[in-house]
């Protein structure tokens, strides 16, 4: 593996933090909410007092999406596997009883209610089977920098091991598949066209490794984007983009929404900071929004393209080093096998 590999491996990292963190104060708050209290959001923020799901997160601090993303690298790393469910349960719930996550507004409604199915010993099935919320896609981000990006399969089969814990339906594999499939593709070195083609091929792949539900189909959904709005790219600003995605695709906790615009803040930003600015003051779930499409623009630029005093901010709070980081991602690559 080259440089320019772990330059684009920290890049993934790097901007699902980034997204995290920058899209925190306006989480699960409406648009002309998030606009009215805070203008235009481009610096990291407090979680505000009266925000009952960001008030525990200070400024440039990632939330529960990066720190399950990173939860879930580790026990990969370690096992050079997919660990059986219960082993990432276990390792789940140890970092959310570190955080006193089952008494305060921590987890999203799935996690929270399989991981105490899990922590009583009881079958999560039941709720990991009607699962259509983005828990499974917000922290996938590091499986994509763990597979090459031709390997749709093993990529595909991955996800759907690592979200069987707290998700297992159709939806939620394939979004998870798909972000996965961006950021393996972004590190590749691949197009933006041919980003889109790879999260189309792995798509019905993912589809059929979950249990089926009745939820709106992504690939339908982000066509609808990619046939209306994206040939306008050059020719409108950022805030059309964003307020068709807010109107049209949506920007809520279920994955057919959130997934696809952080999908398409991708492919419409290109970039991993103007895509954390976009989602930031989008409204909805901006930060596993954020997350999500700024690890894929991150995979793709890699972590030279960033602001480096953003980087260094990042870094110095979350006492995190991005290129670290990916070097244990480097060298676990090849012995990865599932």
């Amino acid at each position: 593996m080259t440089t320019a590999t772990l330059n684009h491996i920290a890049g993934a990292l790097a901007g699902m933090v980034l997204g995290d963190a920058l899209g925190v104060p306006g989480e699960l708050w409406p648009r002309e909410k998030v606009r009215a209290r805070f203008g235009h959001i481009d610096r990291f923020i407090d979680g505000p007092e009266d925000n009952i799901v960001a008030c525990y997160f200070k400024a440039g601090h990632y939330t529960d999406d990066s720190a399950q993303a990173f939860v879930i690298l580790k026990a990969l790393l370690k096992a050079g596997t997919v660990p059986e469910a219960k082993v990432l349960a276990d390792d789940l719930l140890d970092w959310v009883r570190s955080m006193n996550g089952f008494e305060i507004n921590l987890l999203g409604p799935s996690s929270k209610a399989s991981l105490l199915a899990w922590s009583k010993g009881e079958d999560p099935k039941p709720v990991t089977k009607l699962s259509l919320t983005n828990g499974a896609a917000m922290r996938i981000a590091p499986v994509g920098c763990l597979i090459d990006f031709s390997e749709h399969d093993l990529l595909a089969r991955t996800v759907a091991g690592v979200s069987s814990v707290t998700h297992s339906t159709d939806v939620a594999i394939s979004g998870a598949a798909m972000v996965a499939q961006a950021v393996a593709s972004g590190i590749a070195g691949r197009t933006w066209d041919e980003i889109s083609a790879d999260m189309k091929a792995i798509h019905p792949i993912a589809m059929r490794l979950g249990e089926p539900t009745w939820a709106a189909n992504i690939l339908s959904r982000l066509e609808v984007f990619e046939r209306v709005m994206l040939p306008k790219r050059n020719e409108v600003d950022d805030e059309a983009a964003s307020r068709f995605i807010y109107d049209v695709i949506g920007t809520g906790t279920m994955t057919s929404e959130s997934v696809t615009a952080a999908i398409c803040i991708a492919l419409w930003c290109r970039d991993p900071w103007r895509a954390a600015v976009l989602a930031a003051n989008m409204g909805g779930d901006t930060d596993t929004i954020g997350s999500m499409a700024a690890a894929i623009c991150g995979a793709k630029t890699g972590l030279d393209a960033f602001p480096a005093e953003r980087i260094a901010e990042l870094e110095r709070i979350n006492s995190l080093d991005f290129r670290g980081l990916a070097q244990e991602i480097l060298d676990g690559r090849s012995r990865f096998s599932y």
